[in-house]
């Protein structure tokens, strides 16, 4: 029986603990996807406008 425990343990158990890790790894991109919905245009534009008005700012002569 010791035999029998021991296959299972290392065969079935695996299985479950791959079908889980991908339930799980599922669950997590599909939260990650709804917590990060497309920015509007206009919010898109103006950040960066914002980035290159930083750019333009910062630059200086370096020697």
């Amino acid at each position: 029986m010791g035999q029998v425990e021991s296959n299972w343990l290392t065969g079935s158990l695996w299985v479950i603990v791959v079908f889980v890790g991908a339930f799980v790894l599922f669950g997590v991109i599909l939260w990650a996807r709804a917590k990060n919905k497309a920015i509007p245009p206009e919010q898109e534009r103006r950040s960066e406008q914002a980035t290159r008005d930083l750019y333009h700012k910062d630059e200086t002569p370096r020697r």
